[in-house]
């Protein structure tokens, strides 16, 4: 378990988890080498400002890779979008009030707001909790 959930759940208080797709990481796009144009990161990784790219490859490196595509597999099987998994999942701890979600387009807003109607099977949130335990904090 991790330790600010618990340190949440005994100290009775909420936490407010923002971009709950890693800077749109969980969204896939980043997978298989690609570094997309007009992506937060993939913008980031072609500026010559050693700080974006700090930034972006701390959101984009093999770790936070390797657990998307877990994800991906995970959201495919739920038959929901990888957004709306990230979303849901993170909605779904109990010391959780809401999260904070960003969002470029309207599409991607859609695919956010619809977690507040997808409840995820006890399945689905045991697969996202084997891939947390695998790869815990793949941001470093």
């Amino acid at each position: 378990m991790d330790e600010l959930a618990n340190v949440c759940r005994r100290e009775q208080v909420s936490l407010l988890p923002y971009s709950p797709i890693g800077g749109g990481v969980l969204s896939g796009k980043y997978n298989d080498g690609k570094l997309p144009g007009n992506t937060r990161f993939g913008d980031y990784l072609n500026e010559d400002d050693p700080r974006q790219q700090a930034m972006a490859k701390r959101f984009v490196n093999e770790g936070t890779l390797a657990s998307t595509e877990k994800y991906l597999e995970i959201a495919q099987k739920a038959g929901i979008s990888p957004v709306t998994l990230a979303t849901a999942w993170s909605m779904n701890f109990d010391f959780v009030a809401s999260t904070i979600i960003g969002a470029r387009t309207v599409d991607q807003l859609d695919e956010a707001l619809a977690a507040l109607d997808v409840t995820l099977s006890d399945e689905t949130l045991r697969e996202c909790d084997e891939v947390h335990n695998q790869i815990p904090y793949p941001m470093g």
